[in-house]
């Protein structure tokens, strides 16, 4: 009986003390469009996106693509269980099609800066630049801007059902990009394993001298890729972190139930404010946004090479 109580008051005394480890803090209020008009970032674009409801972010995509006179289209996403629109940009005419996807909603309880602010707004940098510039020769790059990733990857099953998958080279998802200095591809399994979409994105960060590295299945945390996968296409997850998080992120990804990972300030970085309040702009670093940004625009290039090579 004595011991029973001894773990009880061991217990309520770690749940008192809970709280001063965990992220708890106020949505701050973004600023207006204005604000990103001022000067076109990536991190702006965060700022702007932050904590704002899941149909105003969709509209600030929308606003950012018109501004950069980007063409678009809209996706309607209907299903028993949810209501949206993925954001579909599509820039060349090859043969051979690229796809990125970074999700635009965000969970209720995280204002969702990190998750997945980060890499629509890396995204929508990327394709300004590509757009300006000549796309590679047989190749095509769809960027799908995805609704309902959080509460069922919605957007993404709704458009790998709804369209022709046969030229598609390969798909990388995008998830927490605004924190680190290098990068994981994730869930390199089944189709994934040995492709060519998981060597262009290594190669793409050799080439530019950043360091990453590959993970098999990921169980727990999944992301758009899947519904691409569950196709037969190769699709991987790509997430920046810092470089001396990789064992400690290994460790927690193969073992999240492990009762030492409840003190978020012990998890890896990227998940201290994962869907938490804590996932505000001023815990990203900009230089994670602009690395996300050279490493799409550098597999776009990869890629294009590799299709002309295969003729």
């Amino acid at each position: 009986m004595k011991r029973h109580k001894w773990l009880l008051l061991l217990a309520v005394g770690i749940l008192a003390i809970l709280p001063v480890f965990l992220w708890d803090r106020a949505i701050e209020p973004a600023p207006q469009f204005s604000y990103y008009l001022e000067a076109p970032s990536a991190m702006r674009l965060v700022e702007v996106m932050n904590g704002r409801p899941n149909h105003e972010r969709r509209q600030i995509v929308k606003q950012a693509l018109d501004a950069a006179a980007i063409t678009y289209s809209e996706e309607s996403v209907s299903n028993p269980f949810f209501n949206g629109t993925n954001i579909v940009v599509d820039l060349g005419e090859g043969r051979d099609s690229l796809i990125f996807i970074a999700h635009t909603d965000r969970v209720a309880e995280a204002p969702g800066a990190n998750d997945n602010a980060s890499c629509v707004a890396a995204g929508i940098e990327a394709l300004k630049k590509i757009d300006k510039e000549k796309m590679p020769q047989g190749l095509s790059v769809r960027f799908v801007f995805s609704d309902g990733e959080e509460t069922g990857l919605y957007g993404a099953v709704h458009h790998a059902g709804s369209h022709d998958l046969s030229g598609v080279f390969g798909v990388a998802s995008f998830e927490l990009c605004g924190i680190g200095d290098a990068y994981g591809v994730w869930d390199v399994v089944g189709p994934a394993v040995g492709s060519p979409i998981v060597e262009a994105l290594l190669q793409a960060g050799k080439n530019l001298k950043i360091y990453n590295g590959t993970h098999g299945g990921v169980p727990r945390f999944g992301s758009d890729h899947l519904a691409f996968s569950r196709k037969g296409l190769a699709a991987v997850g790509v997430t920046v972190l810092p470089r001396h998080d990789e064992d400690k992120l290994r460790a927690y990804i193969e073992d999240p139930n492990n009762p030492k990972w409840l003190l978020n300030f012990v998890r890896p970085t990227i998940f201290q404010t994962y869907h938490t309040s804590g996932d505000a702009p001023d815990t990203l670093d900009p230089a994670a946004l602009e690395l996300t940004i050279r490493l799409m625009l550098e597999t776009v290039r990869v890629v294009g090479q590799m299709v002309k090579r295969n003729g």
